[in-house]
């Protein structure tokens, strides 16, 4: 039912309800309740290696912890509804930095890349697939995945990242703001190659993975599984420069994404993104579903401010997806079609979690 439900939800409609993923602590469950995969990886054990290097990366790199951490996770966690149980290698959203020569900051609280590039007259562009150390570390990851999974879980992809992400950390945001002022031949050259490398990379993963996906693609972070080609696509960066700019520098990449993808879902992030670039996005075909984050911060997915624009998208024909707290499920429900709609929630508790499954179900209209 719920790959029913999930080819429905692509197709802007609905079987019985409209999609919702919840994740909740299993009833069999005697550990901790976990993070929400939307506000990062799991962190255990990292806090005790504080001052070992060498076993901080270790932590990060080695497949068979990465694999240990995920089993554990998987064992514990209630995927309720549509959520699909799925790998998260997660070196944040722009692991692909160090597929350019950035070396990766691994720490007990995240993986960080710090700049790279100073000037461009210096720089040379170097991401050879076959020999990337790094590109290297996440195929083993991904093929230890692969020869334990046994069908009982998804092989998500790993956040590569997109062009303009990346280059603001491996150049830095406002050296990459100027940039495309002063330097915009240098820009659009990194944009066109890294976007390549972005595409060369996924096909690798789609081709090692279909398999165990039943065909499709999952995007690991939000659950959310399609029966072909998917992935995510985004650009963060969009909040420091005009729509005409974001249009003019980085459409060209998210069109070369989308139109390798068969199900494409673009990740709006804030309020300055939903506000300034929504119709913009709009217009783009490639684009199937748009995903929104509120940011830290901001007023939350509930916010009514942001109905009309949630309006906007669904009868553009592209699908939603929202990040929503179960206390503004019904508020959500009440205000956009179910068509089309997927909401990610939480729970503490297996049976909280299909409580708000049939609340969902109560509240499901076209």
């Amino acid at each position: 039912m719920a790959r029913k439900r999930l080819e429905a939800f692509w197709q802007g409609e609905i079987v019985d309800r409209c999609c919702v993923g919840i994740l909740s602590p299993r009833k069999t469950s005697k550990l901790s309740k976990f993070p929400h995969l939307t506000h990062g990886p799991w962190l255990n054990g990292l806090d005790k290696l504080e001052g070992n290097q060498k076993e901080i990366e270790k932590w990060w790199t080695d497949p068979e912890q990465n694999y240990s951490r995920m089993k554990l996770w998987f064992e514990n966690t209630y995927f309720g509804g549509e959520a699909v149980p799925a790998t998260y290698i997660n070196w944040g959203a722009s692991a692909g930095c160090a597929f350019w020569g950035a070396i990766p900051d691994f720490n007990t609280k995240s993986v960080w890349f710090h700049k790279t590039i100073n000037d461009w007259e210096s720089w040379s562009w170097n991401f050879d697939i076959k020999t990337n150390k790094y590109w290297n570390i996440i195929l083993d990851i991904m093929t230890c995945f692969i020869e334990n999974n046994e069908e009982a879980y998804f092989l998500g992809n790993p956040e590569i990242g997109n062009a303009a992400d990346n280059l603001s950390l491996i150049r830095g945001g406002s050296d990459l703001a100027i940039d495309i002022i002063l330097n915009p031949e240098a820009v659009r050259k990194a944009v066109e190659i890294m976007s390549d490398s972005w595409v060369e990379t996924h096909k690798q993963l789609y081709s090692i993975c279909k398999e165990s996906n039943k065909g499709g693609d999952v995007l690991p972070w939000l659950n959310l599984w399609a029966p072909s080609k998917h992935d995510q696509i985004a650009n963060d960066f969009s909040t420091m420069i005009s729509t005409e700019q974001f249009k003019e520098f980085f459409f060209r990449e998210l069109i070369k994404m989308g139109q390798w993808l068969d199900y494409a879902t673009f990740h709006l992030d804030g309020p300055q993104c939903i506000y300034n670039h929504t119709d913009a996005l709009l217009e783009l075909d490639e684009i199937s579903c748009i995903q929104f984050t509120p940011g830290a911060g901001s007023p939350p997915t509930s916010n009514p401010a942001y109905i009309p624009i949630f309006q906007k998208i669904q009868a553009s024909g592209k699908n939603l997806y929202l990040l929503v707290d179960p206390w503004d499920i019904e508020f959500i429900l009440n205000n956009l079609s179910s068509k089309g709609l997927f909401i990610n929630t939480y729970a503490d508790s297996q049976d909280e979690a299909d409580e708000i499954i049939s609340l969902v179900s109560s509240l499901t209209k076209e």
